[in-house]
């Protein structure tokens, strides 16, 4: 069965829409990951994870063409970094995640893998929601990013120390190890783990940070780099991504038995009011 979005035909994306699986639309960006990793890098894993997915449990899922650029203007001092303005990338991707809703999908995932996304992905699912009554809601499954999803892999597996996994660290380059070999250059690997950490802000995970803050990237790393890409391995990267993969699908299950319940306006009516 297919599962990508974009290779149906539209007399089979009318029988799509007859059984109602959940809609994935892969959020990543082009960035800076240090001197060894892509620019592609989130691109990459997002992506992989959704197809993936969907094509483990393809009556389930549907996944749209990867939105392949982001929220980046603090990484712009990198050469290579593509950046869009955040009011035009809501809307962007709201209309992008719409256009499902319209055809009368129910239920729509923005599937987020860079973590400067994370607030443009939210506030284009509850537009969407707001506009459409569509269910639509926002995740990030990158473990780099919400490492509960890949629990308990992820403790167990670590190699690196604290500090060691926020951005083109070990986590990313393990991934990609995996995922995409012939793009890692571990040769110019570094390990970079200066950037600042506070009572109630890390960069690192899984520890939660209370503070949202985000300082131009070439003030926070000279490299890139924030983390220890130097002890990734695929294994591990095998490993992340079989957890992940699974954990999601589990997710979307959940996610897919949202019910879509009826609005009822609360006013008094017009005749109650004596208008």
């Amino acid at each position: 069965m297919k599962y990508r979005y974009d290779e149906l035909t539209w007399p089979e994306m009318r029988e799509a829409i007859a059984r109602q699986p959940v809609i994935l639309l892969p959020f990543g960006t082009v960035e800076d990951h240090g001197p060894h990793l892509p620019l592609n890098t989130d691109n990459v894993i997002v992506e992989a994870i959704c197809l993936e997915a969907a094509r483990r449990a393809p009556e389930e899922m549907l996944v749209m063409p990867l939105v392949a650029y982001g929220l980046d203007e603090h990484h712009i001092d990198f050469p290579g970094t593509v950046s869009v303005d955040m009011q035009t990338l809501i809307a962007y991707v709201a209309d992008v995640a719409m256009s499902p809703a319209r055809h009368g999908f129910t239920h729509i995932l923005i599937v987020n893998g860079h973590g400067s996304n994370a607030s443009i992905a939210d506030l284009a699912a509850r537009r969407v929601v707001l506009e459409t009554g569509a269910i639509c809601g926002a995740v990030s499954p990158n473990a780099a990013i919400d490492p509960t999803l890949a629990e308990p892999t992820f403790s167990r597996m670590r190699r690196s120390g604290p500090g060691g996994v926020a951005h083109a660290g070990e986590y990313e380059t393990a991934m990609m190890l995996y995922l995409r070999p012939d793009l890692v250059q571990m040769d110019r690997a570094v390990r970079e783990i200066g950037q600042v950490k506070l009572t109630y802000f890390n960069w690192d995970h899984p520890e939660p940070s209370a503070l949202a803050w985000q300082d131009w990237w070439s003030r926070m790393s000279e490299s890139g780099v924030c983390g220890d890409p130097t002890v990734a391995t695929a294994e591990f990267g095998r490993a992340l991504f079989e957890t992940t993969v699974e954990n999601f699908i589990r997710f979307v299950r959940e996610f897919r038995t949202i019910p879509l319940r009826p609005r009822r306006d609360h006013h008094p009516s017009s005749r109650s009011a004596g208008c």
